[in-house]
């Protein structure tokens, strides 16, 4: 089937390949021809990682590969271009079986820099009927931070503000800019109050709120937004970023975090979709394959039914969550190539009738941060703005400002001392020109 989603066409060709390699590494990159989704690699395979333009394999020397996958790719033209290159060990065989036809692509080259060797292989048409767009309403929702404190606050001491030597009794805070409400305290009901009056004022329907386990500082501030929220009538669900926790997490250690986060802050306003509370995972491919399905199976196991959204960038862990997000497009900062991210998240989308949803932030700047390098300048708003546009044109579910405080990032909509509240009512505009659909007009 075809479906134009603004001027995206997307079409699906299911193919199925494989890699056999004792090349110690191996690159296949396609060009005129992308990949939705990726099926087939194991938990025993860590090595081999799926990109949306390719499939990228390192193993130890004198190991030897062998992988059937299976690709549903888009964008298609007849014909696809298939550009490997390998190590200077072993070989690269790859055996593409579609509409019946079977073609075997052999790389043994040796004593180049990359050993590239490029193949043209014929695809037939199109022919997977693919789910189609997830019906949601429309949602604004944005990435908070309950982590802050100070000592006159129900906190009692510094949390964040300090970081990295920071001395915020001297004025100095680990952050570029400087909130209205002064250097904060996460768990003052005030504090929280105000928070949600912004962000009703800005359009959002509900706060992410990141929670970094039960012995953080944030723990205790979930608990301070939730009791505050409750008499407000505002929504809210949890974000678990466990690549960022202290030490590695196990799985189980995973899922009883999850476990104990909706015991002590699950109620009436959680955010759900299919009657299921929402639950984000963020840079979920930083951690193998094999970990989410046993959390996954472990929160079954004990009764525990969420619908997992999770920020990944690659596609063979499509079909390990429900949903796809982006938390910032740093990492693709080009517009060319974020459109392609874009693209790809919207393929995979259709193809499997799951929601993805995208981010805006309004700039980036992480210089007093614990040594921080990146900053990215506001433009008045326009950075922020310019990523609407695509977006539209993509038509996610749901929208997610990144962020509405995470003040070590400079990413922050909340007013500051620098910009007041002019970055409050650009996610207002934004919020309503999504929800209506059109682009921005001031």
């Amino acid at each position: 089937m075809l479906f134009a989603i603004g001027l995206f066409p997307l079409g699906f060709k299911r193919v199925n390949l494989h890699l056999d390699s004792s090349s110690d590494w191996a690159v296949m990159r396609f060009s005129r021809a992308r990949i939705a989704l990726c099926r087939g690699i194991k938990p025993d395979y860590p090595g081999l990682r799926c990109l949306p333009d390719a499939l990228l394999l390192n193993q130890p020397p004198g190991r030897r590969a062998s992988i059937s996958l299976t690709l549903y790719l888009y964008d298609l033209p007849r014909r696809v271009e298939i550009t490997t290159e390998k190590g200077d060990l072993g070989d690269l065989f790859l055996k593409f079986t579609a509409g019946g036809r079977e073609v075997i692509l052999e790389n043994r080259l040796h004593g180049n820099t990359f050993n590239r060797k490029v193949f043209n292989l014929e695809i037939p048409a199109r022919d997977v009927e693919a789910a189609g767009r997830y019906q949601l309403p429309p949602g604004v929702y944005s990435f908070y931070y309950p982590w802050y404190g100070n000592p006159r606050g129900p906190s009692g001491r510094w949390f964040h503000w300090d970081l990295c030597g920071h001395d915020p009794d001297r004025g100095d805070l680990a952050s570029s800019h400087t909130p209205v409400l002064g250097a904060y305290d996460s768990r003052d009901p005030e504090v929280v109050a105000r928070h949600i009056e912004w962000a009703v004022s800005a359009g959002l329907d509900g706060f992410i709120l990141a929670c970094f386990g039960p012995s953080s500082p944030s723990w205790k501030g979930i608990r301070a937004f939730v009791d505050v929220a409750e008499t407000q009538g505002f929504r809210y669900a949890l974000s678990f970023p466990f690549p960022d926790y202290p030490g590695e997490i196990s799985p189980l250690e995973g899922a009883e975090v999850i476990k104990g986060a909706l015991e002590e802050f699950y109620g009436p306003l959680y955010i759900r979709i299919e009657g299921k509370p929402v639950v984000f995972f963020y840079a979920a491919h930083q951690l193998p394959r094999g970990f989410w399905r046993v959390l996954f199976s472990e929160l079954a196991r004990q009764g525990i039914e969420v619908f997992p959204v999770g920020n990944f960038l690659d596609p063979s862990y499509g079909d390990l969550f429900e949903a796809l997000y982006f938390y910032l497009p740093l990492f693709f900062a080009g517009t060319e190539l974020r459109m392609e991210f874009f693209r790809w998240a919207m393929a995979l989308g259709i193809l499997t009738g799951k929601p993805y949803f995208y981010p805006v932030f309004p700039g980036f700047d992480n210089r007093r941060a614990c040594g921080g390098r990146v900053y990215i300048p506001r433009r008045r708003g326009r950075t922020a703005e310019d990523l609407l546009g695509p977006i539209l044109a993509l038509r996610p579910q749901w929208l997610l400002a990144s962020t509405f405080n995470e003040w070590h990032e400079g990413t922050e909509f909340e007013p500051s001392l620098q910009f007041g509240d002019f970055y409050l009512r650009i996610l207002g505009l934004i919020s309503r020109q999504f929800k209506e659909n059109e682009p921005i007009r001031r």
